[in-house]
């Protein structure tokens, strides 16, 4: 298969062609000396985009219809993803991901690809849990950490990411451990100055990948005397840092400071989305809550005060390809930035930019076609397969 477009390269859209066999891209040639109006006429393209924070999409939960939420991704143009769980108790977490773990086994070509599970909590401070449920929090210990994973390590269920503070007791111990169980740890939920994060990545003895999950969000703001997390995470290189770009949850000067501090090969755009999303419902029902979706976002109506409906900032019901092009239409990036933000940092937070995310020799054929006026979706393929989309 060839394809022809404008090629998201570097950074930047070039015209070029990709040459698809065997699921791989086997070339990748760009084409110079094009005019303009030539230019202009191809369709953009670039690679599957990737999310590394996600709960649920297209009214599936990864715990109940992970292919159903597989299915619906491919469809919106994000072709890898890592399902994330949210707290319980640590034994019921661990089989919770056994569970989600043994079902991504069973997914079927053309779908998005499970990279492994992100478990946001539970070893996360209570003063800042945001929507996730205090009464699933755990205090970070390592044998809280054996009963999520197993027998044996991480892998045998899944598990990739793991959502933590770093300022609380036992922090430290955890982190060491998760680097021997190959997890990557994501700091969040946080109220951790940015000495005690800076000092609780420096506990890192070799390679391990680090994050800070949903830059801005349920951590402590920016504070020209007070660093926190947020401030770490603009300025470290070592953090590859989520952000969700629904222009709800971060605003756009937000967004601007961060591509600014860190460029768009440093920050994953995540979509946080619920599984109400991708339906177009005004309400859902999700882990016992109602939630109302508005401007993108989903809050949820609080059972002791149902007077206050927009109670708490619950998550998204924005996908990332939406996200890229409400932050374009409004001026807030550009649009290479906004994909390269959904492709190759979330890539890079994983290790695997030279697997997926771009466009390399080698590298998967996960590949997304837009109009190039509309940025609408117009084709996506996953390990070279055409995905079936919805016709607008």
């Amino acid at each position: 298969m060839l394809l022809v477009g404008q090629l998201l390269f570097e950074g930047e859209f070039r015209p070029g062609r990709l040459e698809v066999a065997g699921g791989i891209l086997r070339s990748v040639e760009l084409t110079p000396g094009l005019s303009l109006a030539e230019i202009r006429a191809l369709p953009l393209l670039a690679p599957g985009l990737i999310d590394l924070h996600i709960h649920g999409f297209g009214g599936c939960d990864p715990l109940v219809d992970l292919a159903g939420m597989a299915n619906a991704l491919a469809a919106t143009g994000t072709t890898s993803f890592q399902p994330t769980l949210f707290p319980a108790t640590p034994l019921q977490l661990g089989e919770h991901a056994a569970a989600c773990h043994a079902e991504s086994a069973k997914l079927p070509l053309g779908v998005a690809r499970v990279l492994g599970l992100h478990l946001e909590g539970p070893f996360v401070n209570p003063l800042a849990a945001g929507a996730l449920p205090r009464g699933d929090l755990a205090e970070p210990s390592v044998q809280a950490l054996r009963e999520i994973l197993g027998p044996a390590t991480g892998e045998g269920r899944g598990i990739r990411t793991i959502t933590l503070a770093p300022e609380l007791p036992g922090a430290r111990d955890l982190i060491a451990e998760l680097e021997v169980a190959g997890v990557r740890a994501s700091f969040g939920h946080s109220r951790a100055s940015a000495k005690e994060a800076r000092d609780a990545l420096r506990t890192r003895t070799g390679s391990a990948r680090f994050g800070v999950t949903h830059l801005y969000n349920a951590m402590g703001g920016l504070h020209h005397r007070k660093p926190g997390l947020a401030s770490l995470a603009l300025t470290e290189d070592a953090l590859v840092v989520e952000l969700i770009g629904d222009l709800v949850h971060v605003g756009a000067e937000g967004i601007e400071l961060a591509l600014r501090a860190r460029g768009a090969a440093g920050i994953a755009l995540v979509s946080d989305a619920l599984e109400g999303a991708g339906t177009g419902c005004d309400v859902f029902h999700s882990h016992g809550r109602t939630h109302k979706i508005k401007d993108g976002a989903a809050w949820y109506v609080a059972a002791e005060d149902p007077t206050r409906e927009l109670r708490q900032l619950a998550g998204s019901t924005t996908g990332q390809l939406e996200a890229v092009r409400r932050m374009v239409s409004r001026g807030v990036v550009s649009l290479a930035d906004g994909l390269t933000m959904a492709t190759l940092a979330p890539a890079r937070a994983l290790g695997l930019e030279r697997e997926i995310g771009v466009f390399l020799p080698g590298a998967k054929a996960d590949i997304i076609a837009l109009d190039p006026v509309s940025h609408m979706l117009r084709g996506v393929w996953i390990d070279g397969l055409e995905v079936p989309i919805p016709t607008t």
